[in-house]
């Protein structure tokens, strides 16, 4: 009975707010679709990592037989029953990209001024490191999941429904537990924001807390059934090498904060090259960011952004470099809008009553945001599809076999 009021009001909330914003949302949708369809073809062969993918959810049992990132690999073979190629594959990560940078926009408006988020999430969205992970054929862009996580707390703490929030941020929970590398994050968020934590679900209904346990405990059941039928998952699911070599362990560390100003190691999958994450213009703005939260080392999003930075180098040290990298890139990004709300603020405190040199400052911040979008757009779009090493590695058909 509790399970069935409480999906009723949830429906209910839906339905009513898809029928006040119906042309909104009619709209929205069309222009998400029509951007999705486009992504989706660049390139335009496919990759034999996401034919493998592809592959490997064919069939619910499969998906059982392997149960790491299921929730992801259930969307998966949804979408190739409907079309057999590899385009549908792309749509799926595409649709949790966009779901994703709602959720950095989102975030970044509580951490920081709105003109700082409005414009460090078009950086983030229009990078071409970001957009490749996010059209990428394979659950990668599930790495992204942990911002999503941090968006939905922050839903909790700062917004107004005790009944939907709760169940939501569970069940968030429950998928993202699929995600290879899970058990790192939580204990760690745990260990640091335990009573924030418990502080945020103090007042809320019990019987939203109740529902969401209940139905995210049974989500979990196929990845505990899967560890006890093959106990090695686990360590995939640590995201732990079988053997790691002592002597490459320091270079794989650098290689992490390395790639977003200096050289991104080399993987024709998502880039051209060994070229950084970020530009010249994101890259300054980063340096800036990052001064600017050295100096509010207290506030709990710093302390949170530590935490990502040391499982980053956790991540990194047992081999998964480009993992540890996507893992960073939406908190980088966060570092971005640290550095240009702290511009804007510098800015502002020399004409403090004069909005038209306000709105100067603000102009001039995103025409140079605009012109590393307008680089990384290019370098996404033109550049890397054509290169080389990328027709190398997307040499396959569309047509999952």
């Amino acid at each position: 009975m509790i399970m069935k009021r409480t999906l009723g009001k949830a429906v209910s909330t839906c339905l009513k707010f898809a029928k006040k914003h119906k042309l909104a949302i009619t709209i929205g949708t069309t222009v998400l679709v029509g951007i999705i369809a486009f992504l989706s073809r660049i390139p335009g062969q496919a990759a034999e990592a996401e034919h493998s993918l592809a592959q490997s959810a064919q069939s619910l049992g499969s998906i059982y037989d392997s149960p790491i990132n299921a929730p992801y690999k259930l969307l998966v073979l949804i979408s190739t029953l409907i079309s057999s190629s590899i385009l549908a594959v792309r749509s799926i990560s595409l649709v949790v990209f966009f779901g994703v940078i709602v959720a950095v926009f989102y975030t970044l408006q509580h951490w920081h001024s709105k003109n700082a988020a409005i414009l460090a999430t078009i950086a983030f969205g229009t990078n071409s490191v970001v957009l490749a992970v996010g059209r990428l054929g394979t659950p990668l862009v599930t790495v992204f999941g942990w911002f999503i996580f941090t968006a939905m707390l922050l839903w909790q703490v700062h917004g107004n429904s005790n009944k939907l929030v709760p169940s939501a941020v569970i069940l968030g929970v429950a998928t993202l537990l699929y995600v290879p590398g899970a058990p790192w994050f939580f204990l760690i968020f745990l260990f640091f924001y335990w009573d924030r934590f418990k502080k945020a679900f103090l007042h809320v209904k019990k019987t939203g807390v109740l529902f969401g346990a209940l139905i995210g405990l049974l989500i979990i059941t196929p990845l505990l059934l899967g560890f006890v039928r093959d106990p090695s998952t686990i360590r995939d699911w640590l995201m732990l090498s079988e053997s790691i070599e002592l002597s490459s362990v320091y270079r794989s560390i650098l290689e992490v904060p390395s790639a977003f100003v200096y050289k991104l190691p080399r993987d024709a999958l998502l880039n051209i090259g060994t070229l950084p994450v970020f530009d010249l213009a994101s890259g300054f703005l980063f340096l800036i960011g990052l001064n600017a939260y050295r100096k509010k080392i207290s506030l709990d999003r710093t302390r949170l952004m530590i935490v990502m930075a040391l499982i980053a180098v956790l991540v990194g040290a047992f081999g998964q470099t480009i993992t540890a990298i996507v893992l960073l890139l939406p908190f980088a990004f966060s570092m971005i809008a640290a550095g240009i709300e702290f511009l804007l603020d510098e800015w502002n405190s020399v004409f403090p009553k004069n909005p038209f040199a306000q709105s100067f400052g603000v102009v001039v911040i995103a025409v140079v945001v605009l012109f590393g979008a307008y680089y990384q757009l290019t370098r996404f779009l033109v550049v890397w599809p054509q290169a080389p090493e990328t027709h190398e590695v997307y040499d396959r058909g569309r047509i999952i076999e």
